[in-house]
């Protein structure tokens, strides 16, 4: 059985999901802040923790991320297209935030494309979805019924499409990819409440032109 916990960190509250097996296998998407924190929360679940995975690489959803690796010798997993953001303080928006100074570069990353599966336990394999828009290379991470959706769908909103990188067109196209697959799934977002797939479909008329896709 797979168990999330959701930790808003950071001063924009960004949520970092843990996610875990029954063996205490654990991965860890977008560790936006509070590294301290996020280790003890570890310790204290008995969890081991295997890899960092960003759904994009702003600066609130990865500036743990360079103390986590060091502290548990972990790699970190991000779309091809996000590395170059990843390096960038002004496309990762520390600079925008104010944070530049508190900005660790991450010299080695590993990256990986659309449709990639990435496993790190028999119960813990994720699915790759590119979902553009927030950012060029966003993505939703995808485990059975649970769907990580970072900054590109939540609780009764979309992602913004006006920092560097953000583009409208390639984010409606991601949406209505969204609104098209089968089936429902409980969706953890990079920020606020979390909600399901058939919520949203019913709310945003972004989800509600029919596309190709499937999880």
């Amino acid at each position: 059985m797979i168990q999330v916990l959701t930790v808003p960190v950071g001063e924009l509250q960004a949520n970092c999901h843990i996610v875990f097996d029954q063996q205490h296998h654990a991965v860890i998407i977008d560790p936006g802040a509070e590294a301290e924190k996020l280790l003890a929360l570890l310790k204290e679940h008995a969890l081991h923790a295997k890899a960092i995975l960003l759904t994009h690489a702003h600066f609130d959803h990865f500036a743990a991320a360079a103390p986590l690796m060091e502290a548990l010798q972990i790699p970190l997993y991000l779309h091809r297209l996000e590395e170059p953001v990843l390096h960038s303080v002004q496309q990762n928006l520390a600079d925008y935030l104010g944070m530049q100074e508190q900005y660790r570069n991450i010299a080695e990353c590993c990256t990986f494309e659309e449709g990639d599966v990435l496993s790190f336990s028999e119960a813990l394999t994720f699915t790759i979805l590119h979902t553009p828009g927030h950012s060029p290379g966003s993505v939703c991470y995808c485990l059975d019924t649970l769907m990580f959706t970072g900054d590109t769908l939540f609780r009764d909103a979309v992602g913004r499409v006006d920092f560097p990188g953000g583009n409208l067109r390639d984010m409606r196209a991601s949406l209505r990819r969204l609104g098209a697959l089968e089936g429902d799934y409980q969706i953890y977002c990079g920020h606020y409440a979390g909600t399901t797939l058939a919520r949203e479909k019913a709310y945003s008329h972004y989800l509600q032109t029919p596309a190709s896709g499937k999880c």
